[in-house]
């Protein structure tokens, strides 16, 4: 097993505590509601964090996912949900900039289709061949006769 799943997240540690049990879980039904109408009475991100158990940046991020997917998706005005939810621009904008790169990033390790869909056969993709492992296979090749004719020469020695 990697590595990587043996290690513990730091949401392990978040859990224990009281005040951010839930970081790291998925939104239940009723808590973006919940996050969105504190926004509106003016509570801090702190303050709404202790209330749904979570880290005050989750909550951040969760408000700009939310201006986020209204503008993209509704075409809703940004500036009016920025002063509605009482959100810094350059925050929003800061959040935006590693939203994209992460997606850039993603995206970027994608394979791609293995089906071509002009003919409906399976893509196969030439990789580049890697002269360095042309060349270690070689020697091994190499390396295993010499083996094999030590092998065979020291039979003959012992016959004699």
């Amino acid at each position: 097993m990697s590595r990587r799943y043996n290690k513990k997240s730091h949401f392990d540690e978040l859990r224990k505590n009281e005040l951010t049990s839930r970081a790291g879980y998925g939104w239940e039904e009723g808590e973006e509601e919940k996050l969105l109408s504190m926004r509106l009475a003016k509570s801090s991100f702190d303050d709404i964090a202790v209330e749904l158990k979570r880290t005050s940046r989750s909550i951040q991020t969760r408000i700009y996912q939310y201006i986020c997917r209204l503008v993209e998706n509704e075409n809703a005005n940004e500036e009016e949900l920025l002063s509605k939810y009482d959100v810094n621009p350059d925050d929003l904008k800061e959040f935006k900039t590693k939203r994209d790169e992460y997606f850039t990033k993603v995206n970027a390790r994608k394979r791609p289709s293995r089906y071509n869909k002009d003919d409906g056969k399976p893509y196969i993709q030439n990789e580049p061949r890697n002269i360095n492992n042309d060349i270690r296979n070689e020697l091994n090749v190499i390396r295993q006769e010499v083996r094999d004719l030590r092998r065979e020469l020291r039979d003959i020695r012992d016959r004699t």
